[in-house]
């Protein structure tokens, strides 16, 4: 019963809001309170007022007894002395104090009669036999005072003793007695008035702990409809915290956990949508809505540990020439139509992926080599049919690199590296693709080490210029030298060029090596011309400092800064770097050529240079390649190579080099065959400034 009492109170109390619960509850509480209040203040104003009546009245009651007695007893003492006072003229006095008494004591009386009585004091035997006994008291006290004038004091002694005494001796009992009667009346009335203070005291009781039993329930009863859905809230909250963004949301009682329930699931939903937006933002790349690298290293990691496969890395070629040409907004459609290409023509068992830029990367779990030879040719098929983005016709080809795993390696950035080795080798062959096996092994790891090193070398002043001679064959005076930088390694010793040169270029430290080292040469180069010493020194420059512009201006500030001639500074230029961006490059050289400093193209012959550039570039010098220097006395097609570079430089008004002459032969034939200068270890070797100065000096 007391369960389906509380069921029905709950179900009554969840049609009603929250604030209309408490308000209610607190309004029912208030007039719980209010009824106790009213009701304790009439019990105790009854009772006040009745407690006053009585003490009043019982202290009235006995002091009417007592003045009515006491004039009485006046009254009949003035009598007594009359009745001692035979002399009529002393008698005057006396009847003025007996009657004054007699007044008062009869006013007395009749107060006592009539004082808070009323209705219950008009049937007592007590105020009867009172005034009965009064009348015939004043009757018989008349009587006496009569005889006093009329028959002689004897007389009047007589009557009194016979008389008026013992009436005023019943009187003064008689009031005592009504005294008494009302002492008792007012006994009833006080335990009357206690009764009631005792019921009202039960009400009180009553209605106390029923108010609070009716509260605490109350209180209970909206707590739990509160507390309930609010734990059920903080279970559904856990679980969005947890990511169970399938829980169900209770629809909560009444309007404002109604709301929050409705809130909750706006907030799990919302979090879901944020989360999968999220996800997709980590995993997916937004251009294409491909998988992006992230999503592919995992990817990678989970098949390798399965199964055997291979991983095709894509890259377009001539992209940069199209966004540059053709805006941003055409490149990236082309990459959306590359990847929707890819999305299409392979296997759904294959995962493609943008790892950025225009590079694209295939994912083939289970195919060996000869598969995945045959997938690639297929690629650079389907990548080859023209492309139509905004009226232009676009020819696109791709280079891809291709990696076996495991054979190539166990993990993602191994094979991702490799992947790229290997597009690189194919970009060099102009192949449309190659594979990882093709490339030679990683960088051993004091080469890393030494890279590591660089940055401390440069801090540390360990990177040494060494100078190398360069002799004119007609004059046999030494006009030049070529600066090689050395690095005076303190744990390794001496570290050569082809050692870190490379993996300075790769890692981009090239651009601050190159400018310390102009900076040195060309103040060394100064000291030698202010010495008098005038010899133009060779400064080997790489592909990035020519594609970068600093090179131009630092150049130019330095001549300028320590007032060196622009013709005593040569700087050196190998074919690849302008083949990579042949007209940055020819810019450059421009701007190098204006400033007057001399242009070298260093291993002439070993690039692929054609002679049209040689022909638009602004050089001075041509080096001819120590590999066709090497015994060119014995060996015919070397020998025919370098004449007819002589005669080439002869017409364009070019000086040539020949380096790496090591041999007395070698010397001699270059002698012979009108080659400008040369240089190499039959001159001298590579040595530091001072002992190349010292070496100048002490040289017949």
């Amino acid at each position: 019963m007391a369960s389906i009492l509380r069921t029905r109170m709950q179900r009554m109390l969840d049609q009603f809001s929250l604030r209309q619960r408490l308000l209610a509850s607190f309004a029912f509480l208030l007039v719980l309170m209010v009824a106790i209040s009213v009701v304790s203040l009439q019990r105790l104003n009854a009772l006040t007022v009745g407690i006053d009546h009585l003490s009043g009245q019982e202290a009235r009651v006995a002091l009417l007894a007592q003045q009515a007695n006491q004039h009485t007893q006046s009254a009949a003492h003035h009598l007594l002395r009359l009745l001692q006072t035979p002399d009529r003229s002393e008698r005057a006095p006396l009847y003025s104090s007996m009657d004054a008494a007699l007044a008062q004591s009869g006013a007395a009386m009749a107060e006592l009669t009539r004082s808070g009585f009323g209705e219950a004091a008009t049937g007592s035997e007590a105020l009867t036999r009172l005034l009965k006994v009064r009348q015939a008291f004043d009757d018989t006290f008349m009587e006496t005072v009569d005889l006093i004038e009329v028959q002689g004091l004897t007389a009047a002694r007589q009557h009194f003793a016979r008389e008026t005494d013992p009436l005023m001796a019943d009187l003064i009992s008689t009031a005592s007695a009504l005294a008494e009667e009302r002492q008792i009346q007012v006994q009833i009335e006080a335990e009357m008035l206690k009764a009631d203070a005792d019921r009202a005291r039960l009400i009180i009781l009553v209605l106390g702990p029923a108010a609070l039993l009716i509260g605490g329930g109350l209180a209970a009863a909206i707590a739990r409809s509160i507390a309930q859905p609010i734990q059920e809230a903080a279970l559904v909250a856990g679980s969005i915290a947890d990511g169970h963004y399938s829980c169900k949301v209770p629809a909560g009682r009444g309007p404002e956990l109604g709301a929050l329930m409705r809130s909750l699931a706006t907030m799990r939903d919302s979090i879901a949508s944020r989360e999968k937006r999220i996800l997709d933002l980590a995993y997916l790349d937004v251009l294409t809505d491909l998988p992006n690298r992230t999503h592919l290293v995992e990817t990678i990691t989970r098949v390798v540990a399965e199964t055997s496969g291979a991983l095709l890395l894509l890259n377009i070629n001539r992209f940069a020439p199209i966004n540059n040409a053709l805006g941003f907004h055409v490149g990236d459609r082309l990459l959306r139509e590359v990847a929707e290409r890819l999305r299409v023509h392979v296997s759904d068992r294959y995962m493609v992926a943008r790892l950025g830029g225009d590079e694209f990367a295939l994912l083939i779990p289970g195919i060996g080599e000869e598969e995945a030879q045959a997938q690639a040719q297929r690629l650079v098929s389907l990548m080859r049919m023209p492309l139509s983005l905004e009226d232009q016709r676009l020819d696109v080809d791709i280079r891809l690199g291709i990696v076996m795993f495991p054979r190539d390696g166990t993990s993602a950035a191994d094979l991702l590296r490799r992947a790229d080795l290997a597009l690189a080798l194919a970009s060099r062959r102009h192949n449309g693709f190659a594979f990882g096996s093709e490339v030679a092994d990683q960088p051993r790891h004091e080469h890393l080490t030494l890279i590591g090193d660089m940055r401390t070398a440069m801090a540390e002043n360990e990177f040494v210029p060494f100078f190398q001679p360069k002799l004119e064959l007609v004059s046999g005076q030494i006009v030049g030298a070529e600066a090689l930088l050395r690095w005076q390694h303190p744990t390794r010793g001496l570290v050569p060029p082809g050692t870190f040169i490379p993996f300075a270029e790769q890692t981009g430290f090239i651009r601050e090596i190159t400018p310390w080292l102009l900076a040195t040469i060309i103040q060394q180069s100064a000291e030698w011309h202010r010495a008098g010493l005038s010899l133009v020194t060779s400064i080997n420059i790489s592909t990035l400092d020519l594609t970068g512009r600093q090179l131009v201006i630092e150049t130019g500030r330095l001549l300028r800064e320590h007032g060196l001639p622009p013709d005593l500074i040569c700087l050196e230029i190998t074919e690849s770097a302008l083949m990579d961006d042949p007209e940055v490059a020819l810019r450059h050289l421009g701007e190098l050529a204006a400033l007057g400093v001399k242009l070298s193209i260093d291993d002439y012959g070993s690039g692929q240079a054609s002679l049209g550039y040689v022909q638009r570039l602004p050089v001075h010098e041509l080096k001819i390649d120590r590999a066709f220097v090497d015994k060119v006395d014995c060996r015919g097609k070397s020998a025919a190579i370098i004449r007819s570079t002589i005669l080439l430089c002869e017409e364009l008004g070019l000086s040539v080099v020949a380096e790496g002459v090591e041999t007395d032969a070698e010397l001699d034939w270059l002698k012979r065959n009108r080659c400008g200068l040369v240089q190499g270890y039959r001159i001298a070797k590579p040595m530091p400034a001072a002992m190349f100065r010292q070496w100048l000096a002490d040289r017949p």
